[in-house]
């Protein structure tokens, strides 16, 4: 079932998008599967459920941490992740900082925005955004490489297309204005099981995908 949902899913997006399975509260055998399948990107939110997972599979997949992550436990996961797509203020980037400077690498993020604005999502706020950026070239081991956002809780596709087009706009901006090498836009993740068709069309080049998967 899995490997045949992920094929149906290929076969609706072009080669240009990468697809990362949401295996977060999926079992470490289905996990395997989407693996097995071709699926090698896979995103989990929860930091104790992404090492038990990483425990067995180690670097096989390429992790994406999707979930909020709190400051207190970013020291866990780094130097394990291929991108964590969540980064929601300067507090959360410093601590990135320090810990991957600990290890001595460079982590690779994403942006969360909230542009709908929804009290229930994490993210900057788009007045927010050009504080973060302007920061950004002070650290030497975080590098951004993108931006992430989640579409608005609703049944009304229109609001749904009006969110992933200013969240484009803005990544196209942030790409023709940024001239620092931490600053590198190279993906926009938006885009899960009830919207991705939409966010493809406006320009995402990866989705996050779950109950379609696993169902």
């Amino acid at each position: 079932m899995i490997s045949e949902n992920i094929s149906r899913i290929k076969s609706e997006i072009p080669d240009h998008v990468t697809l990362v399975a949401v295996s977060k509260y999926q079992s470490l055998e289905d996990t395997k599967a989407v693996l097995d399948a071709g699926v090698n990107d896979l995103g989990e939110s929860k930091v104790q459920d992404f090492l038990k997972k990483y425990e067995v599979l180690g670097d096989r997949p390429r992790w994406h941490f999707i979930g909020h992550l709190q400051k207190n436990k970013v020291k866990y996961i780094i130097g394990k992740t291929f991108l964590i797509h969540s980064v929601d203020s300067i507090e959360l980037i410093d601590v990135i900082e320090r810990e991957s400077k600990k290890q001595g690498i460079v982590t690779d993020v994403l942006l969360q925005l909230n542009l709908a604005r929804e009290d229930s999502k994490s993210g900057i706020l788009a007045e927010n955004l050009d504080n973060v950026l302007e920061a950004l070239p002070g650290y030497q081991f975080v590098r951004v490489k993108g931006l992430m956002a989640m579409g608005p809780l609703t049944q009304n596709n229109d609001k749904i297309r009006e969110i992933f087009v200013e969240l484009k706009k803005i990544y196209d901006r942030i790409k023709e204005e940024s001239v620092d090498a931490t600053i590198q836009m190279n993906y926009l993740s938006m885009g899960m099981t009830d919207d991705y068709t939409i966010a493809i069309e406006e320009g995402s080049n990866m989705i996050r995908v779950g109950r379609k998967i696993f169902s």
